[in-house]
């Protein structure tokens, strides 16, 4: 929630009205209508997110955004083109203090986003460019009862994804997870909200974190349970080769680490993957998930916007505030800077005690650094990942 410095000066200035108006008959009267007029500016600039926001940027793109849903809805009307889009829900988490909802809309249907073959000319040649929707608004419904809705709405505003931390606290009972509806509602426009074309809706699960839990492990991916060569992939050749070819869904499992995770979640842990891959790439990293039988877990994305290192840092510092009497392993690969986020989490004297374990894979052409102290644990096969965590296997 945030709140635009003009709401600060327009309640200064309330203040210094009431106070220069305590003599006048109808002050209980001009006093609703200050506190009315705060509560409207308040709810102006209130949102759901903690990503910053661009004004000038964001009306600049919805002021083009409108001209190119008007035109499409003419094409609609003489049954010329009708757009097709699709919304991917991201499995998240809930706590006892706050619940992350997530998604992303593209242009096109999953099989042509997968596929790399979007409708727009620029697509076809940047085949490696996903197409994603600005100012598209979505409606968010949980179920967490029998008899208990919860519903919100939310845009996709200029980055074409919707990262949403809500205040919803758990109820009294629940299950490990419910599933998530996502309903489109219109495209923002600064004509209001207009419905354009059809939509292929992809649903996530929302995951609990509570005491059915006594492990929790988060997990990196690239590197750590895909193959990503990151230190060799990197290169501006190969990204933009990368670009034109559209590679991103070719990558393949680390051998074993799936069916090492499908035991973690049998022995009750809830595995929660961190990835600096971008939201953009979601339909990439959830087939690879799928197709390699890795078990369903909260899984948070880097907005482009922020670095690698700020991005996990924030995200761990938002899971293990919550975390209550769960024990954590952190995973992760030598091949980024997974270690040095890991070692600057467990020095943060309120998260130290609830790390058990920092496991760092050595990914072949990387330093291997030493560990500063027992909990730390370095690997480079699987088995030697299993003998550190047979406490959680009970090996």
């Amino acid at each position: 929630m945030a709140m635009g410095r003009n709401v600060w000066i327009r309640s200064v200035f309330f203040v210094y009205f009431i106070d220069s108006t305590r003599q006048s008959p109808s002050f209980p009267l001009q006093i609703k209508l200050l506190i009315i007029s705060v509560e409207v500016s308040m709810k102006q600039y209130r949102r759901m997110t903690d990503l910053p926001s661009r004004k000038w940027w964001g009306f600049c793109v919805r002021f083009f955004k409108t001209f190119e849903v008007l035109i499409f809805k003419l094409l609609q009307f003489f049954d010329l083109y009708r757009a097709q889009k699709c919304i991917v829900g991201l499995p998240s988490l809930a706590t006892r203090n706050f619940t992350v909802l997530q998604a992303v809309v593209y242009n096109g249907t999953l099989e042509e986003v997968l596929g790399f073959r979007p409708r727009r000319l620029l697509h076809r040649i940047l085949r490696g460019l996903p197409d994603v929707e600005a100012y598209e608004r979505i409606r968010f419904e949980v179920a967490v009862s029998e008899s208990a809705i919860r519903s919100v709405d939310a845009s996709t505003e200029t980055r074409g994804f919707i990262h949403l931390q809500l205040p919803w606290a758990l109820p009294w009972h629940f299950p490990r997870l419910v599933r998530v509806r996502l309903n489109p509602a219109g495209v923002e426009t600064l004509l209001g909200k207009l419905k354009l074309g059809d939509y292929e809706v992809i649903g996530c699960p929302l995951f609990f974190l509570d005491e059915q839990y006594p492990w929790v492990v988060i997990s990196d991916i690239d590197d750590t349970i895909k193959d990503s060569k990151i230190a060799e992939t990197t290169t501006l050749r190969q990204v933009l080769g990368g670009l034109f070819r559209g590679h991103f869904y070719r990558y393949d499992a680390i051998a074993g680490m799936a069916e090492l995770y499908r035991q973690l979640v049998a022995q009750g842990c809830l595995i929660i993957y961190v990835t600096s891959t971008p939201y953009q790439l979601a339909p990439f990293l959830l087939k690879f998930l799928r197709d390699n039988q890795f078990p369903d877990g909260p899984i948070f994305m880097r907005w482009l916007g922020y670095g690698r290192v700020r991005h996990k840092w924030r995200t761990l510092h938002k899971i293990l505030s919550q975390v209550e009497n769960q024990k954590c392993v952190l995973i992760g690969d030598s091949g980024e800077q997974d270690l040095g986020i890991y070692r600057r989490v467990c020095d943060t004297h309120r998260f130290g005690d609830q790390v058990l374990k920092v496991l760092i894979r050595h990914v072949p052409g990387t330093a291997l650094p030493k560990a500063i102290n027992q909990r730390e644990a370095f690997y480079r096969e699987l088995p030697e990942l299993k003998q550190h965590l047979s406490g959680i296997l009970g090996n």
